[in-house]
């Protein structure tokens, strides 16, 4: 079985829940009030944002995007969402170019003005930005195709702590994309981004359990593919998703299988027992994948 290349990802993905994601990772302003409910009325960022509050616009801009305290309204997002990056707000920039690239909100896909405006947040040192144009670059969108520039970007962003950067840039040492193939490099930054990004568990169940670029290690193999399997099926469980049109849990539960069949009663405990002690190492970041993680497992028992 192959390792994957779904990042976040930006092709099944809705722009809305791309944008939450940004934010979610940034520790801004999500879609859901804060538990205290300090959270800014309507009413106020749209006096704010006429001020010329950048912050405002962008947050008002997530506010229509969302429905969230307000009517769900694309024009009025793409309106705010736009004068954010006018006045040179590098989130602002990000959520343009992704408006751009995907074409929502009433807005044809344009590959080169995604560009322009990942770019301009990337001369921001933004990481979103950073990455977002390293994805144009590896996949040759609205510019020359080049994995070099991609990779250096994505390097950019990782060393700022971006997870999906982190993801992209393991992608590439895999693979030997822009960079010399360095499979310890890949492993290192795949483990680094797996809170975030599902696939990297995958992708280093089928690393250890192929044996061919690192050792071949069936428990460390076991332990992340459990993982990915909580992931996927926590994602059915909180998104709101139909199984039968989200096959990566079902690929998560073969390879599982795959794995288990090579692996004695005690090896797959040590495996179960490893990625309970990563669920409550990294619980604070999981959101509700901890709550559900014997229940995602139990079928595998």
């Amino acid at each position: 079985m192959a390792v994957n290349r779904f990042r976040f990802s930006k092709f099944q993905m809705t722009l809305g829940l791309m944008l939450l994601v940004v934010l979610n990772v940034l520790g801004q302003e999500s879609a859901a009030p804060p538990p205290n409910g300090d959270q800014q009325s309507v009413a106020e960022l749209l006096q704010q944002a006429q001020g010329g509050d950048v912050a405002a616009q962008y947050k008002l801009a997530v506010r229509y995007s969302s429905g969230n305290g307000v009517t769900k309204d694309d024009a009025q997002a793409f309106k705010w969402f736009r004068k954010a990056a006018e006045s040179g707000y590098a989130l602002g920039q990000v959520s343009l170019g992704l408006i751009y690239r995907e074409g929502n909100y009433g807005v044809k896909p344009d590959a080169a003005q995604a560009v322009d405006w990942f770019r301009k947040a990337a001369d921001q040192g933004n990481a979103h930005g950073q990455s977002e144009l390293g994805f144009m670059y590896e996949g040759g969108e609205g510019l020359p195709q080049d994995d070099r520039e991609a990779a250096r970007l994505y390097a950019l962003a990782a060393a700022q702590g971006l997870a999906v950067a982190q993801f992209d840039l393991a992608y590439m040492y895999e693979n030997g994309k822009g960079v010399d193939p360095d499979p310890h490099k890949a492993t290192e930054l795949y483990e680094s981004s797996a809170v975030s990004i599902p696939t990297a568990r995958h992708n280093l169940a089928v690393m250890y359990f192929g044996g061919k670029s690192i050792n071949k290690d069936l428990v460390l193999a076991y332990k992340w593919v459990l993982l990915d399997v909580s992931a996927e099926h926590t994602r059915t469980l909180t998104r709101d998703l139909d199984v039968t049109d989200e096959p990566r849990l079902g690929y998560a539960l073969i390879l599982a299988g795959d794995i288990a069949k090579h692996m004695s009663k005690d090896e797959k405990k040590s495996g179960r027992i490893q990625a309970e002690e990563w669920i409550h190492s990294n619980a604070a970041r999981l959101g509700e994948e901890p709550r559900f993680f014997q229940e995602s497992i139990a079928r595998l028992k």
